[in-house]
């Protein structure tokens, strides 16, 4: 379980994340309340790559957003966010974990906050640079004007969206909205002082803390709300609550047969093909169960992503999939795999099915096999960090980040 304390971190992780520091954007952008809390109209703004299934994909590095109607069900939202670096189990449990949407209607029948938005909105906090961020932003602000917002609440998921929310939060301040929102890394919001930040100390994936606990949502959420009270700033609070713990020794185990036959003896389109026929009564149980699913972004079903994907491991000299197709179909993968593992009773750790995805099926080696094979191109190390997170490769994916014209940027930090 990825916990967002540096000290309890591998070295490797450290460094990464505070690869991520950024300087702040300008001068300190503050505005000042002019009403109560419970007058104050309210949008959300999720970093987590969120968008409808007619909707188009996140592109790899992208600044653009998703518009998200008050009125839609948020249930049948997806997540096309380019980082393999945080845990999208909370999300097919609980899309409020990510986007709490049922949470700030509550709080507007219970008179917390006065209304909200007509509109909510949804950016991909993955590989850019924050200026990129601006020029949407800024533009985005006149339309959260039109709509009459007081308040926008900003939720990342991965240490790069902490950066992208921080720089969201500036734009808008800066252009007279006021923000809030949670930081999943308090070292980068120290350093690029955001308005107004509540510093947990969630999972990566999780940053309201808890799929389906209502009540913890809320108890994050408040304390965000409360800094829009403040008359000066920047304030960046520590949420005093860590998740509730679920020992990983209570987790159930897999209970999906992952027999895997020899490297020696068989072919990974055998291997991957024969493990999907014991995947998908799981992931058929998951979906009629949940009446919803993350699967469907690249348009591919999923046993020909499986045949597809086996395709350059069985021979590389057939070339490289296309890497838009294998953006999105490795992320359709994975959420199916994801699905099927949370189908199975029992409670769940943060992290516990994604590690079981990497340590336990042939997909997740499939997928280490492509990761290293990119990080070892200098022309294809950028996507390596789509592929395999760092916690499964055991180290960084590579500090940078994509600027104004896609250019890369390497990312350091000053060890002294």
């Amino acid at each position: 379980m990825l916990l967002v304390r540096l000290a309890e971190l591998p070295e490797w992780e450290r460094d990464h994340l505070l690869s991520k520091d950024a300087a702040p954007l300008g001068p300190p952008a503050w505005v000042s309340p002019s009403k109560p809390l419970y007058d104050m109209r309210l949008a959300l703004i999720t970093t987590a790559g969120l968008h409808f299934a007619d909707d188009a994909a996140f592109e790899f590095a992208d600044a653009t957003y998703r518009a998200i109607s008050n009125d839609e069900d948020a249930n049948n939202l997806m997540l096309s966010h380019s980082s393999s670096n945080f845990d999208r189990t909370g999300f097919q449990q609980d899309v409020n974990v990510v986007f709490p949407l049922d949470r700030f209607k509550e709080l507007v029948d219970r008179h917390i906050i006065g209304s909200l938005a007509a509109v909510h909105y949804s950016f991909m906090g993955a590989g850019l640079l924050p200026q990129v961020y601006e020029k949407t932003v800024r533009t985005l602000a006149g339309l959260l004007k039109q709509d009459n917002v007081d308040a926008v609440f900003i939720l990342p998921v991965c240490p790069n969206c902490t950066r992208a929310a921080s720089a969201i939060a500036y734009y808008l301040e800066s252009e007279g909205i006021m923000t809030t929102g949670v930081s999943l890394v308090r070292e980068i919001s120290e350093v690029m002082q955001p308005p107004r930040m509540v510093w947990t100390s969630f999972p990566f994936g999780y940053p309201l803390g808890k799929a389906g606990d209502a009540d913890f949502q809320h108890q994050v959420i408040c304390q965000g709300l409360a800094l829009l009270e403040q008359q000066s700033g920047p304030v960046l609070e520590d949420f005093p609550l860590d998740v509730p713990h679920i020992a990983s020794e209570d987790a159930p185990a897999c209970s999906i047969t992952l027999a895997r036959p020899s490297e020696d003896t068989t072919t990974w389109t055998a291997r991957l093909a024969n493990e999907l026929l014991m995947f998908k009564p799981w992931y058929d149980l998951s979906r009629r169960r949940r009446g919803r699913t993350m699967v469907g972004i690249s348009g591919t079903p999923i046993d020909e992503i499986i045949e597809r994907l086996a395709v350059w491991l069985d021979d590389p000299d057939q070339g490289l999939p296309d890497l838009t197709w294998f953006k999105q179909a490795t992320e359709d993968a994975k959420a199916y795999y994801g699905e099927a593992l949370i189908a199975q009773p029992g409670d769940y750790p943060p992290g516990h099915t994604q590690a079981q995805f990497w340590n336990e099926t042939d997909l997740g080696a499939a997928l280490k096999r492509y990761h290293h094979h990119f990080a070892a191109d200098p022309e294809l190390a950028v996507f390596a960090r789509i592929v395999g997170s760092r916690e499964a490769v055991e180290g960084s994916t590579g500090s940078f980040a994509i600027g104004h014209e896609n250019e890369i940027v390497p990312q350091t930090i000053d060890k002294d």
